[in-house]
């Protein structure tokens, strides 16, 4: 602007000059003057437009790299997913092959709604073979067992609820007693002597005694050894299933 006020300006003042003397400019020297104040006048429009050009091409760019940045990682995303869904599948082969009493491999679709209750419902039911007081279990250990069948879905009482219980033994002592549920994420381990010396950390396995779950199934571990419970001559111990029902996806029913 400032260089087409200049020519502007002087142009007038040639006019000016040439009406009092009574000179006449010729038309190549106008034409010229007009060509070369043409050229400075884009040249300058140029220079302005330019970095507003290369300001919109780097937001185009950015917007282009940011959405294939969130396609990449969308991908990566699937990609682990089934990466860790293979390995739980692996798994659970290798459960099934060391259990001649499997019955079905079953997925939980759906948490019971009573809230006082801790249930899971699972996508296979009596056409797959399950029955009642089946037992369910997972590569970590002990998950429940079977309250309730239809002929596509069956119902799973988790360990941890208020209404399930379980003969089972401390691994290494081999002393006996009952895992009750609490409605908690830990267990109870009942009827355990005070006389019977318990440390904590020591693994908990189901003993078959009931004649409901098959022996040797992993349960948890003994995470706090208190005083007698209820006054009685029993200990109190807290028992940490290795199953977080938080974390299960699938189950295999064994008899």
């Amino acid at each position: 602007m400032f260089l087409f006020l200049a020519v502007a300006v002087f142009s007038f003042v040639l006019m000016t000059y040439q009406s009092r003397k009574g000179h006449t400019l010729s038309v190549d020297f106008t034409g010229g003057l007009l060509n070369s104040m043409h050229a400075a006048t884009q040249s300058v429009t140029d220079a302005i437009k330019r970095p507003f050009r290369m300001i919109a091409l780097r937001d185009a760019e950015n917007t282009a790299l940011k959405k294939r940045v969130q396609e990449l990682l969308l991908e990566r995303e699937k990609y682990r997913e089934a990466m860790l869904e293979d390995k739980r599948l692996r798994e659970l082969l290798a459960l099934r092959e060391r259990h001649k009493d499997y019955v079905a491999t079953a997925r939980v679709i759906a948490r019971g709604i009573d809230n006082w209750t801790h249930t899971f419902f699972l996508d296979k039911g009596s056409a797959d073979g399950i029955g009642k007081d089946m037992t369910a279990i997972t590569p970590k250990g002990l998950a429940g067992k079977i309250t309730s069948v239809t002929g596509s879905y069956s119902r799973l009482l988790l360990l941890n609820d208020i209404n399930f219980s379980a003969s089972v033994r401390l691994q290494g002592s081999r002393t006996e007693g009952v895992l009750s549920g609490t409605g908690t994420s830990r267990c109870i381990l009942k009827y355990v002597s005070f006389e019977e010396p318990v440390k904590a950390g020591e693994i908990v396995i189901t003993s078959g005694l009931d004649m409901l779950f098959p022996p040797g199934i992993p349960v948890g571990y003994v995470s706090k050894v208190g005083g007698r419970a209820d006054e009685s001559n029993f200990q109190y111990l807290e028992v940490q299933p290795f199953q977080d029902s938080a974390e299960m996806e699938e189950v295999i029913i064994v008899k």
